[in-house]
């Protein structure tokens, strides 16, 4: 099976994206830190680092861009390059400056927790990996630790016992309206992990709700997914800060409430540009009831999962 990690566009320079979702989160420290890079090739082609940092209720956010030559990726395993900023599946080190908030960043990652994957299933698209769709999502590690240190406007942070997770998307378009989350380190249970994404699939003429999710318990894997027959429900509340999701299939049940609130302004490819607004918290709390037929019940919290919420 090929590995989720690597770089898909190598050939693609028109009307295209491609990012990885890196999110470490470290308790000890009250710290939640995303980092996207990555390319788009629309109108104007660019490579960027996105960063998405909350630090003791403090909130850092911003885009910092770079011509897309002054992208690369090297080696085997890939690494990822671009200006002060070097990425791969051992950790990633970084030095960055918009004019508002420095960053130095290098953090060490531990052993990957991949998902399960098949013929069927090559990635957590199933079987709609194979018909190129307009956004193709990837899961790259569920759950690893991070250690290392992050600099922020000069205040040092050690981390020590921290999880990360990482997941891409790659494409020419993220779907017109969606949902996602993703949490670990829950509340007395820091083995569990979740991801889940709803989203409105396009493909031609033809439109249609699909969701995915994960819920992985520490030793097994629990995915929902529409390709398997999940059914899926998702209620906005009325004040649009939080929604609630319901998957369920024949075996098991999924209940999952994402808090909206303090999210920051981030920006997705859409619309062929790397232009269009999105609200993304990283310290959003997240909530999650699973049950499955002659298994144990988990009730978890997180303080700090992530969650977005567009046009839905």
């Amino acid at each position: 099976m090929a590995n989720r990690f690597n770089f898909r566009g190598e050939n693609r320079r028109e009307n295209y994206f491609e990012g990885w979702f890196i999110k470490t989160n470290d308790k000890k420290n009250d710290l939640s830190v995303a980092l996207i890079p990555g390319v788009a090739h629309f109108s104007e082609q660019e490579s960027f680092v996105q960063y998405n940092i909350v630090y003791k209720d403090t909130y850092y956010s911003g885009k910092i861009t770079f011509s897309r030559d002054e992208f690369d990726v090297v080696g085997d395993p890939q690494t990822v390059m671009m200006p002060k900023f070097v990425f791969n599946e051992k950790g990633v080190k970084a030095s960055l400056n918009d004019g508002e908030t420095e960053l130095l960043i290098d953090f060490d990652f531990g052993l990957f927790l991949p998902i399960r994957q098949s013929l069927y299933t090559p990635s957590i698209m199933g079987p709609l990996e194979y018909l190129n769709m307009p956004c193709n999502h990837d899961i790259v590690s569920l759950r690893h630790t991070v250690k290392g240190r992050i600099s922020i406007n000069g205040e040092a942070i050690e981390l020590s016992d921290a999880l990360g997770y990482i997941e891409k998307d790659r494409g020419s378009t993220f779907p017109s309206r969606y949902a996602w989350a993703h949490a670990n380190g829950f509340e007395h249970d820091s083995e569990a992990t979740l991801f889940l994404s709803a989203a409105e699939l396009e493909k031609g003429p033809l439109k249609k709700e699909g969701a995915i999710a994960i819920f992985h318990d520490g030793k097994e894997e629990h995915r929902f997914a529409t390709y398997y027959g999940t059914v899926t429900d998702l209620t906005v509340s009325p004040d649009e800060e939080s929604y609630t999701i319901t998957m369920k299939d024949l075996f098991k049940k999924l209940e999952v409430t994402v808090s909206l609130k303090n999210g920051s302004e981030m920006i997705a490819p859409m619309n062929a540009g790397m232009d269009y607004p999105i609200k993304e918290t990283v310290k959003s709390d997240i909530t999650m009831t699973f049950t499955k037929k002659n298994g144990p019940t988990y009730h978890l919290k997180s303080t700090s999962g992530a969650g977005e919420l567009v046009n839905w």
